[in-house]
C-alpha cells in the first residue's frame, strides 16, 4: 500500500502544482514557483490522505487484502477449472451476468479471447473485463481473469477486486454443478 500511496501523491501534487502553474500564467502572465509547489504539496498531501483511506478501506472490505496486489487498480486473477473448453468458454460469458450492465465487446472463441465492458458506478467509470481460456486437457481449462477501469483512475475502492471475486465465486459454483451434477 505504500508504494500506491506514494504514486497517488506524485500523481495528485505534481498534477495540481501543473495546474496551478497555467492558471497563474493565463490570468497573471506570470509563474508563482515557490506558491505552486507548495499548493501542489498540500494539496497532494490531503487528497493521498483522503484518497488513501478510502481505498484501503475499501479493498479490505471487499477482501481480506491478503496481498499487496489487492490494492492495485487493475486486477488479474488465474483460475483453472475441471470442464471442458467449450464449458468454460459458456461460463466466461455467463459470469458477466453478475456484473453491472455488461456489455460484450469481443467474443472470439477460437483465440479463447473475451472482452467486456461494464457501466459506470460511484467508483468507476466502467471497467474492461476480459478473459483468457487456454484448453489444459479434455476436461481442464485455465483462465486468466483481468478486470481494470476504462479511463485512467488513481483509486478504484476495490471495484476491480470485486469484479473478479465476484466472477470466481461464480465460476466455481457453476464448474462444480457441472462436473458433479446432482442426480
Amino acid at each position: 500500500m505504500q508504494k500506491k500511496l506514494i504514486k497517488m501523491f506524485l500523481q495528485t501534487s505534481i498534477g495540481f502544482g501543473l495546474l496551478m502553474i497555467i492558471v497563474d500564467f493565463i490570468a497573471y502572465r506570470e509563474i508563482q514557483i515557490v506558491s505552486n509547489i507548495i499548493s501542489g504539496i498540500a494539496f497532494g498531501v490531503f487528497m493521498t490522505g483522503i484518497l488513501g483511506f478510502w481505498h484501503a478501506r475499501s479493498v479490505k472490505n471487499t477482501s481480506s487484502a491478503e496481498s499487496e496486489k489487492d490494492y492495485d487498480v487493475k486486477q488479474t486473477k488465474e483460475i483453472e477449472l475441471p470442464v471442458s473448453y467449450p464449458q468454460a468458454f459458456q461460463l466466461c460469458i455467463d459470469s458477466l451476468s453478475q456484473l453491472k450492465n455488461p456489455k460484450i465487446k469481443e467474443n472470439d472463441d477460437s483465440r479463447g479471447v473475451i472482452v467486456a465492458k461494464t457501466g459506470m458506478t460511484w467508483d468507476t467509470f466502467g471497467d474492461t473485463i476480459s478473459f483468457k481460456l487456454r484448453k489444459m486437457g479434455e476436461n481442464q481449462t485455465r483462465i486468466v481473469i483481468s478486470s481494470k477501469p476504462l479511463f485512467i483512475q488513481v483509486v478504484d475502492y476495490g471495484k476491480n477486486l470485486e469484479n473478479i471475486n465476484k466472477i470466481l465465486s461464480f465460476m466455481e459454483e457453476k464448474s462444480a454443478e457441472q462436473s458433479h451434477p446432482i442426480d
